[in-house]
């Protein structure tokens, strides 16, 4: 089995889902912290995760994914988690300043 960062550094974009595996708690928690370790410019971090990892919680999701982006619905439902990144357009002047 790979490790985590081994997994990453494949570069393998799944396709589809098995929806009955899971990817265990201890492995999630790992994969939260490199996000969290993320660098960004001036280290102010300008981004912050949405986790799904139970039905209802993907199903709020994949409403995102209608119109022109409804073939990813299967893959948000059926993936063990989700996570949705997004960032601060603005990001506030004091934080630039250090």
């Amino acid at each position: 089995m790979k490790t985590i960062n081994e997994a990453l550094n494949w570069r393998y974009s799944t396709k589809v889902f098995d929806a009955n595996k899971k990817i265990s708690a201890e492995d999630f928690e790992q994969i939260k912290d490199m996000l969290q370790m993320s660098p960004s410019s001036t280290n102010i971090q300008p981004w912050s995760f949405v986790i799904a990892d139970d039905d209802a919680g993907k199903a709020r999701i994949a409403k995102s994914t209608q119109g022109a982006f409804h073939f990813n619905t299967p893959k948000v439902l059926d993936a063990s988690h989700v996570v949705v990144l997004s960032y601060a357009e603005k990001t506030v002047e004091p934080n630039l300043v250090n």
